[in-house]
């Protein structure tokens, strides 16, 4: 009935619908966004079990303001930026990072294939891996989504809110940085950029 205040059975039925629509999106996009928030903990905080945490956290805010989440032009882009609030957070609260010989691993690995033949020694690779850590933060995401996760500029640019030709430039601009570290005359991408 109108004017009642009390919604008629259509009304409440799409209410009742709504909500674990709500959920099953959020379950889709933590799935599918978690692996690019677990690299930037990881990669940062050096420890597997701080990652997880520092990634439920990140969850666990999404949660807790999920139809907010959805009313943002880009979702991925404001779950990105409360993933790096998190980690930020997490390694000024703590004591120096201790990077764990699996993350270590397969961080290098994953930039082997980038500086192909230039890290010649366990200090090169120590000195690529600091170098990755003091990037700025623009910089530093975007190779971590690049060179880790292998994504494309056009996913990244979603990931960060940010322009496709900013993302290129941002990877430019940090392997230009990572080529002076390691006193190389250049750091060549060669899956390309795009």
């Amino acid at each position: 009935m109108e004017g009642t205040g009390t919604p008629g059975p259509e009304r409440t039925a799409v209410q009742v619908e709504a909500v674990p629509r709500l959920d099953i999106t959020y379950a889709a996009f933590c799935e599918t966004h978690e692996p690019a928030w677990h690299a930037l903990a990881l990669t940062r905080i050096g420890s597997r079990a701080d990652a997880l945490l520092v990634v439920e956290a990140v969850k666990a805010d999404l949660a807790r303001c999920w139809s907010q989440v959805l009313r943002f032009e880009e979702p991925a882009a404001y779950a990105w930026r409360l993933a790096n609030r998190h980690v930020g957070d997490w390694v000024a609260a703590d004591e120096p990072v201790e990077v764990e010989a699996v993350t270590f691993a397969a961080v290098i690995g994953a930039f082997k294939q980038v500086a192909a033949g230039l890290l010649q020694s366990e200090a090169d690779e120590v000195r690529l891996y600091a170098a990755i850590l003091e990037l700025p933060d623009r910089q530093r995401d975007v190779v971590i989504l690049r060179y880790l996760l292998g994504l494309h500029a056009k996913v990244i640019a979603a990931y960060l809110g940010r322009p496709v030709a900013t993302v290129h430039s941002n990877l430019r601009h940090a392997r230009e940085r990572l080529a002076r570290r390691l006193g190389v005359r250049e750091l060549p991408d060669h899956e390309g950029e795009s």
